[in-house]
């Protein structure tokens, strides 16, 4: 409301939603940002980015490949994930992704200081991540 008046002021309202859009924009690339350079902590990068943010990306590709590019083969694979009939546009998406993620948490662990355990367990996992991202093209 402004003025003293009763009724709602919807351009205060388009500006508010505006400056929320812009300051989570924001938020979200500094965060990316952060992620990319190794800035992100271990545990964070690898449990929060590596596993759960991972699992949504995979299962919302996989059901972009269902619904809307109509590969219907993929619900007899069911509850097997198969990449190797994914169209060429979800390979390269899902790729991408997990060079994305691949790079973020490897910096994270170069940059951990805590046990070295945790850091080459990282490394290990994220290697064996990148030799299993060859099933996608074969």
């Amino acid at each position: 409301m402004s003025n003293g008046n009763r009724y709602f002021d919807f351009k205060e309202l388009h500006i508010c939603i505006l400056k929320i859009l812009y300051y989570s924009l924001a938020i979200m690339s500094n965060f990316i940002f952060n992620f990319w350079y190794g800035r992100v902590p271990l545990w964070k990068a690898y449990w929060l980015i590596g596993e759960l943010i991972n699992s949504l990306v995979i299962i919302l590709i996989y059901n972009i490949e269902i619904r809307l590019l109509n590969n219907i083969g993929l619900y007899k694979q069911l509850p097997f994930l198969n990449f190797t009939s994914f169209s060429l546009i979800s390979k390269f998406s899902l790729f991408f992704w997990t060079i994305l993620i691949t790079v973020g948490i490897w910096r994270s662990a170069e940059a951990y200081q805590g046990k070295f355990i945790w850091v080459v367990l990282t490394l290990i996992l994220l290697s064996y991540r990148i030799f299993t991202l060859r099933i996608l093209f074969y």
